[in-house]
């Protein structure tokens, strides 16, 4: 019999088990396979894992439309086995509520067939969302974990006759090559905090794997020296509470004191589940208002904290555009024609990316504002195709800076108003702009704010939206084509580096609700702004912590309560992940080292084997049976971060195809 062990039983973990099970369903008919057993083990909630899991409040929503995500293969999948048809979550909501799926997104009824032969039962909790659930919705976290838990349960119906699959709820912990009585060498896991499964062994819980695939999802850090400062000085000051940095559900917010002032370091998508659980999840309720800016009136429960916030920006993130539907492509076809002049084999090192991409990204950002603002659907302007083929002519002028061009008198001639020109400087750093007095800042930011939320509700129709969506859209295709590590380590540095920040800031922020209530709560004094750059320290004196700004003025505002609403990107260099560690220290991987001249730096990611996710070794060889997937490979391979999305040829479910093809042909031998 061979083995399979699979570490992490969330949504990477259950697509390997699917395409295994593809793969041997696909060999069954032509050649007698052994007998395969595949060890799931996942410490929280197998099928959903840790991030999804069904347990967390539901007041904590995807940052993914609810039709923009599926763990399903389609029809012209570049995936190496026969694809397993399934419905979207939109579809699979749909289909709870007894609704047909349109023609157009069924059209063979495979989607249905599926779902008819396994149909979903979710608790009732979750009804009135599935009800209410449209294409353009953010489902909750908790209903996607049911979603994936659903996948998962269809998968494991669906198993050829020769796959026998173990669930184990537990941590794999340690990972050790032994040589087993028949010769082979395979590797032996240690299993730890067992609740369910049943593999046992000498000296613990342990499984045998021939092969093994890791997608661990997000992984924490051992703390840098700073945290490590902090985490003392709240031992020296239990007076003190530190909220470390963490997966929002995983934070201890219940720890946050009522009517105080609480320090908060981010603006980021952990800072607006922040405020969420801190107000809604405490009794707060916001109540449809449309005389006020945001829309909303806050009627407070009065066990909320006063959130007094910075970050390294200063600025929250941009809320996403109300559509109404499902976003169209963002146009891009200087990009696309610039990364068509790539060479394929382009060696790592080899790209400027600042003189070869940079540019025709600035630019279709550019056309992209400027077609909406002159297109005849932005209020306030009337359709003005010459003033826009003069605009463009601008834009393609290979002597212009498309950052700047904002700043050309040719462009105010053709643009007379400042305020209808597109600044993208502004936009990559709000708070530089900043020039009153300190005392004003939330009051800025909240005007900033209303005036984002309002850019936002025109949707389409906002050509501040259309440029904006150009820098975040083509983050996925520059990723691919750095990958692996293509870029000069120069433009990685400067302007890559810039797109990555801007392109998360502008493309990557919270549902536009969530801004609103943003809004909602300054107007009301529950949170306030600090500035950018923040610095915090322990007055041990009072004691409390005590955090400044230069942006205003590095007024020092205390509290005994510090969060920290963000979360590491995993490293494999100071990873607190045992099984990481174990693997590092033994020499069964590396870091992704970049190259230039001077050798480069390394990574936090691992380096693997494009090709099948073997684990890299120190001295370039691969992992006899070791693979990693997923969110420790960010600095390493693309679109490691984004859900599949469906008719996109998913990244990620090429990624577990090829782990699954890897896996059995070790295993099978």
């Amino acid at each position: 019999m061979s083995t399979i062990a699979v570490i992490g039983g969330g949504p990477r973990g259950i697509s390997v088990l699917e395409r295994i099970a593809a793969q041997l369903e696909a060999r069954s008919g032509t050649r007698p396979e052994g007998q395969v057993t595949v060890h799931v083990v996942d410490d929280t909630e197998p099928g959903a894992g840790r991030v999804w899991r069904t347990d967390q409040t539901r007041t904590l929503c995807m940052n993914t439309l609810a039709d923009a995500v599926t763990l399903f293969t389609e029809p012209g999948s570049s995936v190496t086995a026969p694809v397993l048809e399934g419905p979207t979550m939109y579809e699979w909501a749909e289909l709870l509520r007894g609704d047909t799926l349109p023609t157009d997104a069924d059209p063979d009824g495979a989607k249905t067939a599926l779902y008819r032969s396994h149909p979903a039962m979710v608790r009732g909790e979750f009804h009135s969302e599935i009800a209410g659930m449209k294409p353009e919705s953010h489902p909750s976290r908790a209903l996607y974990g049911e979603y994936l838990r659903w996948v998962f349960s269809v998968v494991l119906s669906r198993l050829p006759r020769q796959l026998e699959v173990k669930v184990h709820q537990a941590r794999a912990t340690a990972i050790t090559p032994v040589t087993c009585p028949d010769g082979v060498v395979r590797d032996e896991i240690t299993l730890t905090g067992q609740t369910s499964g049943d593999a046992t062994g000498p000296g613990g819980t342990t499984v045998l794997a021939d092969a093994t695939v890791l997608a661990p999802g997000w992984t924490a850090n051992e703390p840098d020296a700073l945290e490590g400062f902090t985490a003392t000085s709240v031992q020296m000051h239990p007076e003190l509470t530190w909220v470390r940095p963490a997966n929002p559900a995983d934070q201890e917010v219940a720890d946050l004191p009522a009517g105080e002032d609480v320090l908060v370091r981010g603006l980021g998508m952990g800072f607006f589940d922040l405020m969420a659980m801190a107000t809604v999840d405490r009794g707060g309720r916001f109540i449809p208002d449309p005389s006020t800016r945001s829309g909303l009136t806050y009627h407070p429960s009065g066990r909320e904290p006063r959130l007094v916030v910075a970050s390294h920006h200063g600025y929250p993130y941009q809320p996403k555009p109300v559509l109404h539907a499902l976003p169209s492509p963002a146009p891009v076809p200087r990009f696309r024609a610039a990364l068509a002049r790539l060479p394929e084999d382009a060696p790592a090192d080899s790209v400027d990316f600042g003189a070869e991409l940079w540019p025709s990204i600035l630019r279709d950002a550019q056309a992209a504002y400027y077609s909406t603002l002159f297109g005849g659907t932005c209020p306030g302007h009337d359709a003005d195709p010459e003033r826009l083929a003069a605009v463009t002519s601008l834009i393609d002028d290979p002597a212009v800076d498309p950052w700047r061009l904002h700043e050309l008198p040719e462009l105010a001639a053709l643009v007379p108003d400042p305020a209808d020109r597109f600044n993208l400087v502004f936009y990559a750093d709000p708070v530089a702009a900043y020039d009153r007095d300190a005392g004003d800042f939330t009051a800025w930011i909240a005007d900033r704010l209303s005036e984002d939320l309002h850019e936002a509700r025109l949707g389409t129709r906002s050509a501040v939206k259309a440029g904006l969506k150009v820098i975040g859209a083509v983050r996925k295709a520059a990723a691919v084509a750095d990958e692996p590590g293509r870029f000069t380590l120069r433009s990685r540095r400067a302007e890559y580096a810039e797109l990555r920040r801007v392109g998360q800031m502008v493309g990557s922020g919270p549902p536009a609700f969530r801004t609103a209530e943003l809004l909602c709560l300054v107007d009301s004094g529950h949170v306030r702004f600090l500035g950018a750059h923040p610095t915090v320290v322990v007055d041990p004196e009072k004691p409390a912590f005590a955090m400044s700004s230069p942006t205003t003025g590095d007024e020092v505002v205390h509290a005994r309560t510090l969060v920290d609403a963000w979360l590491h990107k995993p490293d494999v260099r100071t990873s607190a992940d045992p099984l990481t560690r174990q693997l590092r220290l033994e020499g069964r991987l590396r870091p992704f080292a970049l190259t230039d001249a001077a050798g480069g730096p390394v990574t936090s990611s691992p380096e693997v084997d494009l090709a099948s996710g073997r684990l890299v070794h120190p001295d370039g060889s691969l992992d006899a049976r070791v693979h990693l997937l997923g969110i420790p490979l960010l600095d390493f391979r693309a679109d490691m971060t984004i859900s599949p999305m469906p008719h996109t040829d998913p990244l990620m479910l090429q990624e577990t195809d090829a782990a699954a093809v890897s896996a059995l042909r070790i295993a099978l031998g």
